[in-house]
């Protein structure tokens, strides 16, 4: 366990509102921790006629939210346990289903609706989904794609207020699957408990307890004379909600404390400004790309922006050259950053305001409720500070990935999940992350998986050999680059551009083909040693 702030320790002392157990294995919990997620999502119920989502012209208040979720939770013909999949664009509808799911008592299946149809009916399938919650545009993809698996649309959505009791579930019950992938680029679902979301929702209720409490003191006054005097939080949604940080870190999280949520249809930045100033957003959390876009805009100094009282980088490292002009622009707002990953369901590490400028370099400190350790390649720990793989243990962590129980027998060992990252950890408990085992790409937040681009890119008759790779980039955090050796002449960029975006999904087309007259070399494996090709572009560009 890492250090901790004197108040959050009393908060998890014994009695305490969050006091903590250990379960076998060393695991820890909160004792008062709810059965399952539908209790903590009932709870929210109590912010009636308070304003939750705002999309384009459309506002809904808690009450309506829930009235429209009761609706269709009464029409899901499932048995608990069931899969049902969630496969449209951020919208309320989106929220809805998700919490009619858990009202059921099925598992919420979360597809990533930027990929392509054979992408998406194949992780339908692997989920063993028996229903399907799907906009129009991702439906027609699914059934282009052979995916015949019941669905319902938005429009199809019930509105005659039936409602029916939340279905009880147990702590170690599946509650949703989240999609991630392996270096194979084949997408595998995390599976997730309500214990694990349920642990991961009360992490930041105690977090904004304590500061609360360190706010309360500043100011000399009792904590519930100062949640009264403070402003509804609300947050700009531009995560997409099939990712933990969007359905877990902004969505759950603002449903379970009253926080008003604000959708855009699509990522535009002038939009983003227009919206913190017309809803009075106070946070912005995003990765390097959009805040990067924010700060691009030239009217920027012709928003006011004075409510925005924290911004935070989710997704991938926060470039400093990015935290300098921020603070600039920014002076009064806290700035954080975290590290997590979809299978521990949300964020291992996290730091904000004098904790994250303390060391902006590293990606904040070990939660409380985690526990980490660095192993060396001989599976030993190392030296406080040294580097090694990051293992991480906790309540939520994930289960295993559905259906591949090789898979998750190699991603554990006694218990610990075996990240894949490189990273260190010191005393003070910061982890600051170096390098990764797996061989991906985060390119605006997104993960790309090279060998999935390089399988694709394969395929070409003309291509001989490629190799795919990130490099630093100011805007995205890394761009993707593919290397390609042709089979004859006649190949042009254009045409392997053409070729990968009738094959991938768009942020995993590579910004730029880079084609060689010469093979690669190779390894004593026989593989393609991308480090020495990585090296020699990032040597050409520096040299023009």
């Amino acid at each position: 366990m890492s250090p901790t702030d004197p108040v959050t320790e009393a908060l998890m002392a014994p009695g305490a509102p969050f006091e903590v157990v250990a379960k076998d294995g060393g695991v820890r919990v909160f004792k008062q921790a709810p059965a399952h997620l539908g209790f903590i999502l009932d709870a929210a119920r109590r912010f009636g006629d308070a304003e939750f989502l705002v999309s384009g012209e459309r506002r809904l208040s808690f009450a309506a939210f829930f009235a429209a979720a009761d609706s269709l939770a009464a029409h899901l013909d499932i048995t608990p346990g069931q899969s049902v999949a969630i496969c449209m664009k951020n919208s309320p509808e989106w929220m809805v289903a998700f919490v009619a799911i858990i009202t059921a008592g099925g598992v919420a299946v979360l597809i990533n609706s930027r990929g392509t149809g054979e992408d998406m009916a194949q992780a339908v399938q692997d989920a063993d989904c028996v229903f399907v919650l799907a906009d129009n545009r991702r439906l027609e993809k699914l059934r282009g794609a052979s995916c015949e698996v019941p669905a319902l649309t938005p429009a199809e959505f019930p509105e005659d207020g039936d409602t029916r009791d939340t279905v009880s579930r147990a702590p170690n019950d599946p509650a949703a699957m989240f999609f991630t992938s392996g270096t194979t680029g084949r997408a595998k679902a995390a599976v997730i408990s309500h214990e694990s979301l349920v642990t991961g929702v009360m992490n930041t209720q105690m977090a904004m307890a304590a500061v609360f409490q360190k706010m309360a003191k500043a100011y000399n006054i009792d904590v519930e004379t100062l949640r009264a005097q403070m402003p509804q939080s609300c947050g700009l949604l531009v995560f997409p909600l099939f990712h933990t940080s969007g359905c877990s870190a902004v969505f759950l999280t603002a449903l379970t404390t009253g926080g008003k949520l604000v959708l855009m249809d699509r990522w535009d930045a002038r939009t983003a400004l227009e919206l913190i100033q017309s809803e009075k957003i106070t946070s912005l959390s995003g990765v390097p790309t959009m805040l990067w876009d924010v700060l691009r805009v030239p009217e920027f100094e012709d928003y006011d922006l004075s409510s925005l009282m924290a911004l935070s980088c989710g997704g991938q490292a926060f470039p400093q050259n990015l935290v300098t002009e921020i603070r600039t622009r920014f002076p009064r707002a806290f700035i954080g950053a975290g590290y997590g990953m979809t299978e521990t369901s949300g964020a291992v590490s996290q730091a904000n305001g004098e904790a994250f400028l303390a060391r902006p370099e590293a990606s904040g400190q070990v939660l409380p409720m985690v526990d980490v350790r660095i192993v060396g390649e001989d599976g030993a720990d190392v030296a406080k500070g040294a580097t090694g793989e990051i293992w991480v243990r906790g309540a939520t962590v994930m289960q295993g990935y559905y259906g591949q129980p090789e898979a998750t027998q190699k991603a554990f060992e006694d218990g610990w999940f075996k990240t894949g990252d490189i990273g260190r950890l010191d005393a003070d408990g910061y982890i600051t992350i170096v390098d990764r085992k797996t061989d991906m790409v985060i390119s605006g937040g997104e993960n790309i998986y090279c060998a999935e681009v390089e399988q694709a890119l394969g395929q070409h008759p003309s291509v001989l050999q490629v190799t795919t790779f990130g490099v630093p980039d100011a805007r995205l955090g890394e761009r993707l680059i593919a290397a390609i050796v042709p089979a004859g002449s006649g190949l042009t960029e254009e045409t392997l551009t053409k070729f990968a975006q009738d094959r991938l999904a768009d942020y995993k087309v590579p910004r730029e083909f880079v084609l060689r007259s010469e093979p690669f070399t190779l390894n004593a494996m026989g593989k393609i040693n991308k480090q020495a090709v990585q090296t020699a572009y990032l040597a050409y560009r520096a040299a023009e």
